[in-house]
Protein backbone atom coordinates (compact mmCIF):
# COMPACT_ATOMS: atom_id res chain seq x y z
CA UNK A 1 0.00 0.00 0.00
CA UNK A 2 3.02 2.76 0.83
CA UNK A 3 4.34 1.51 -2.28
CA UNK A 4 1.68 2.21 -4.43
CA UNK A 5 0.95 5.80 -2.43
CA UNK A 6 4.77 6.18 -3.30
CA UNK A 7 4.27 5.45 -7.01
CA UNK A 8 0.83 7.77 -7.28
CA UNK A 9 2.76 10.54 -5.50
CA UNK A 10 5.63 10.32 -8.42
CA UNK A 11 3.53 9.78 -11.22
CA UNK A 12 1.62 13.32 -9.76
CA UNK A 13 4.97 15.34 -9.32
CA UNK A 14 6.09 14.29 -12.99
CA UNK A 15 2.69 15.10 -14.36
CA UNK A 16 2.70 18.69 -12.32
CA UNK A 17 6.64 19.20 -13.72
CA UNK A 18 5.46 17.91 -17.18
CA UNK A 19 2.76 20.33 -17.33
CA UNK A 20 4.57 23.32 -16.21
CA UNK A 21 7.55 22.10 -18.78
CA UNK A 22 4.35 22.14 -21.61
CA UNK A 23 3.16 25.41 -19.75
CA UNK A 24 6.49 27.39 -20.08
CA UNK A 25 6.94 26.33 -23.83
CA UNK A 26 3.49 27.49 -24.81
CA UNK A 27 4.40 30.64 -22.95
CA UNK A 28 7.54 30.91 -25.24
CA UNK A 29 5.88 30.74 -28.49
CA UNK A 30 3.03 32.36 -27.47
CA UNK A 31 5.54 35.55 -26.82
CA UNK A 32 7.40 35.00 -30.02
CA UNK A 33 3.95 34.93 -31.49
CA UNK A 34 2.99 38.54 -30.03
CA UNK A 35 6.17 40.01 -30.82
CA UNK A 36 6.12 38.75 -34.49
CA UNK A 37 2.75 40.19 -34.46
CA UNK A 38 4.09 43.44 -33.23
CA UNK A 39 6.76 43.88 -36.15
CA UNK A 40 4.32 43.21 -38.48
CA UNK A 41 2.06 45.81 -37.24
CA UNK A 42 4.72 48.29 -37.01
CA UNK A 43 5.87 47.27 -40.62
CA UNK A 44 2.40 47.71 -41.79
CA UNK A 45 2.55 51.40 -40.52
CA UNK A 46 5.66 52.53 -41.89
CA UNK A 47 4.01 50.90 -45.10
CA UNK A 48 0.71 52.57 -44.97
CA UNK A 49 2.38 55.98 -44.26
CA UNK A 50 4.99 55.73 -47.40
CA UNK A 51 1.85 55.09 -49.08
CA UNK A 52 -0.45 58.12 -47.78
CA UNK A 53 -0.44 61.37 -50.15
CA UNK A 54 1.49 63.68 -49.00
CA UNK A 55 4.71 61.32 -48.15
CA UNK A 56 4.89 59.53 -51.39
CA UNK A 57 4.58 63.15 -53.34
CA UNK A 58 7.39 64.99 -50.52
CA UNK A 59 9.75 61.89 -51.58
CA UNK A 60 9.57 62.07 -55.26
CA UNK A 61 10.03 65.79 -54.65
CA UNK A 62 12.83 65.81 -51.94
CA UNK A 63 14.59 62.94 -53.89
CA UNK A 64 14.13 63.09 -57.05
CA UNK A 65 12.99 66.35 -58.33
CA UNK A 66 15.44 68.78 -55.53
CA UNK A 67 19.06 69.77 -57.77
CA UNK A 68 21.59 71.57 -56.52
CA UNK A 69 24.90 72.45 -57.32
CA UNK A 70 26.82 72.43 -53.85
CA UNK A 71 25.77 73.13 -50.19
CA UNK A 72 25.39 76.84 -51.01
CA UNK A 73 22.94 76.60 -54.06
CA UNK A 74 20.85 73.91 -51.78
CA UNK A 75 20.15 76.77 -48.97
CA UNK A 76 19.33 78.94 -51.44
CA UNK A 77 16.97 77.43 -53.38
CA UNK A 78 15.25 75.02 -49.85
CA UNK A 79 16.96 76.07 -47.25
CA UNK A 80 14.31 77.43 -44.30
CA UNK A 81 15.59 80.94 -44.18
CA UNK A 82 14.19 81.50 -48.16
CA UNK A 83 11.91 79.04 -48.50
CA UNK A 84 10.34 77.43 -45.29
CA UNK A 85 7.62 75.63 -47.09
CA UNK A 86 10.17 73.38 -49.03
CA UNK A 87 12.39 73.07 -46.31
CA UNK A 88 9.34 71.31 -44.25
CA UNK A 89 8.75 68.62 -46.71
CA UNK A 90 13.05 68.03 -46.21
CA UNK A 91 11.83 68.12 -42.52
CA UNK A 92 8.62 65.57 -43.08
CA UNK A 93 11.12 63.22 -44.79
CA UNK A 94 13.98 63.25 -42.54
CA UNK A 95 11.37 62.77 -39.52
CA UNK A 96 9.89 60.26 -41.19
CA UNK A 97 13.69 58.29 -41.95
CA UNK A 98 14.75 59.28 -38.59
CA UNK A 99 11.57 57.20 -37.02
CA UNK A 100 12.26 53.77 -39.09
CA UNK A 101 16.38 54.44 -37.79
CA UNK A 102 14.74 54.96 -33.96
CA UNK A 103 12.13 51.37 -34.51
CA UNK A 104 15.33 49.46 -36.72
CA UNK A 105 18.19 50.44 -33.52
CA UNK A 106 15.01 49.08 -30.78
CA UNK A 107 14.62 46.12 -32.69
CA UNK A 108 11.06 47.23 -32.84
CA UNK A 109 10.87 45.96 -36.87
CA UNK A 110 12.35 43.35 -38.84
CA UNK A 111 15.90 44.98 -40.51
CA UNK A 112 15.22 42.45 -43.73
CA UNK A 113 11.37 44.06 -43.88
CA UNK A 114 12.92 47.78 -43.90
CA UNK A 115 15.58 46.88 -46.43
CA UNK A 116 13.23 45.31 -49.12
CA UNK A 117 10.68 48.09 -48.25
CA UNK A 118 12.99 51.53 -48.40
CA UNK A 119 16.48 50.29 -48.83
CA UNK A 120 17.27 52.20 -52.12
CA UNK A 121 15.38 55.05 -50.56
CA UNK A 122 17.84 55.20 -47.28
CA UNK A 123 21.04 54.67 -49.72
CA UNK A 124 20.08 57.33 -52.19
CA UNK A 125 18.98 59.88 -49.61
CA UNK A 126 21.78 59.47 -47.29
CA UNK A 127 24.65 59.63 -50.64
CA UNK A 128 22.60 62.37 -52.03
CA UNK A 129 22.14 64.48 -48.36
CA UNK A 130 24.98 63.73 -46.11
CA UNK A 131 26.85 67.08 -47.69
CA UNK A 132 23.89 68.97 -46.61
CA UNK A 133 23.99 67.63 -43.34
CA UNK A 134 27.28 67.82 -42.51
CA UNK A 135 26.34 71.51 -43.56
CA UNK A 136 23.30 71.53 -40.94
CA UNK A 137 25.40 70.03 -38.13
CA UNK A 138 27.67 73.54 -38.81
CA UNK A 139 24.52 75.67 -39.21
CA UNK A 140 22.85 74.80 -36.45
CA UNK A 141 25.94 73.95 -33.92
CA UNK A 142 24.54 70.67 -33.57
CA UNK A 143 26.88 67.55 -33.01
CA UNK A 144 25.11 65.36 -35.26
CA UNK A 145 22.06 65.69 -37.72
CA UNK A 146 19.87 62.41 -38.44
CA UNK A 147 21.89 59.73 -35.79
CA UNK A 148 18.90 57.56 -36.31
CA UNK A 149 19.20 57.83 -40.08
CA UNK A 150 22.73 56.94 -40.30
CA UNK A 151 21.98 53.91 -37.74
CA UNK A 152 19.70 53.02 -40.34
CA UNK A 153 22.00 53.94 -43.54
CA UNK A 154 24.79 52.11 -42.39
CA UNK A 155 22.72 48.70 -41.45
CA UNK A 156 21.09 48.40 -44.49
CA UNK A 157 24.04 49.06 -46.39
CA UNK A 158 25.45 45.70 -44.48
CA UNK A 159 22.19 43.54 -44.96
CA UNK A 160 20.71 45.06 -48.19
CA UNK A 161 22.83 42.56 -50.62
CA UNK A 162 22.18 39.62 -48.15
CA UNK A 163 18.26 40.86 -48.42
CA UNK A 164 18.20 40.70 -52.01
Amino acid sequence: MAQTLADIQTISLIVTMASVVVGVIVGVFQLRNLVKTRQIRLYLQLYNKLTERDVPKMLIEVMGLWTWKNVDDFFEKYGPEKHLDEFAKFVVVTTHLENIGLLLKEKLVNVRWVAYLIGTTIEGFWEKYQPILIELQKRWNAPEVMPMTKHLYEILKRVRPRAR
